[in-house]
């Protein structure tokens, strides 16, 4: 019984359901160097993987620390926002947090050097790791707190976005792409949506507790307006990165249907005013989730057909 509690506490904790966010992209940037004719040993592609997650669960954990206050304030959350709840539930004590999301440091930077010296990827492999790593530990925690700066916002766009698809791209090539920078722009756009709308929510409780994100400094109506021009961004450029950068096969173009038309709808939703509703806006954070995962999915699906043809 006692197992059963904590692997529910460290699972919502952990946001399992969330990693394909990064995951994802990393996978990108691998098949796009297949396409190139690099490839690398399976332990490179695994140990590469576990890096990226042991980030991202380092931010988790840590943002779980440090937003605690603001997370027993919040009356408006939904399954997308307000932290995980384990310690506004009290299902485990607080220090959990902090000793995994330090435990999370210490597994990424040994992976990181691992991966540089056993598997000679190049002079930026730590440094891409680095800029992951310090952008994630000073998301929420002082004293730069990025997310209580309205940098936050654009910084997930950076880290789910471009920092990943170029990694994935450079630990198997050893340089960079402009197809990396061009097959992350949709990604890019689509996860600062993600960010944004899971924000609504949170208003108040970020406001009390003085965290000064974009829609605590502009309010919903007017950053509304940025996820829209957001979301028409995101899906003009996945059609733009589908003709160019691959075979635009019939297939890939009805795939793409799916996070155009979900994309159509929640631009109808936030001009309905949609976010006012509690419910609604639950249904808003799902679907802005579901258009960057799908993105994510249908890019990594062309390199790969492209690869395997």
């Amino acid at each position: 019984m006692k197992f059963g509690h904590y692997l529910r506490a460290w699972w919502r904790l952990s946001r399992v359901p969330f990693l394909p966010v990064g995951i994802l992209p990393l996978t990108l940037g691998f098949f796009l160097a297949g396409r190139w004719g690099y490839t690398g040993p399976l332990g490179l592609y695994l140990l590469s993987v576990a890096a990226v997650t042991l980030i991202m669960w380092m931010a988790y954990y840590l943002g779980e620390w440090n937003d605690i206050e603001g997370d027993r304030l919040n009356q408006a959350f939904n399954r997308f926002s307000g932290g995980s709840r384990v310690f506004v539930m009290k299902w485990i004590p607080p220090w959990v947090s902090l000793l995994l999301g330090y435990g999370s440091l210490v597994g990424a930077v040994l992976i990181g050097l691992f991966i540089y010296f056993q598997y000679q990827t190049g002079p930026w492999t730590l440094p891409l790791g680095g800029i992951g790593i310090f952008f994630g530990f000073f998301y929420s925690s002082k004293p730069l707190r990025w997310s209580y700066r309205g940098w936050g916002e654009i910084l997930i766009g950076f880290c789910y976005g471009w920092l990943p698809v170029a990694t994935g791209f450079y630990l198997l090539t050893g340089f960079f792409s402009h197809q990396a920078f061009l097959l992350s722009i949709p990604i890019s756009l689509s996860v600062f949506n993600v960010i944004l709308i899971n924000e609504f929510p949170d208003e108040e409780a970020d406001l009390a507790v003085g965290k000064r994100n974009l829609v605590v400094r502009y309010g919903k109506e007017r950053i509304g307006d940025f996820y829209i021009g957001a979301s028409i961004l995101a899906a003009f450029s996945l059609i733009k990165v589908i003709l160019v950068a691959g075979k635009s096969t019939p297939l890939l173009f009805v795939a793409s249907a799916f996070p155009i038309l979900l994309t159509s709808r929640n631009l109808f939703r936030m001009m309905k005013g949609d976010f006012q509703s509690r419910q609604r806006l639950e249904i808003l954070c799902r679907d802005t989730l579901l258009v960057n995962l799908s993105m994510g999915f249908i890019l990594t699906v062309q390199q790969a057909l492209e690869l395997i043809d």
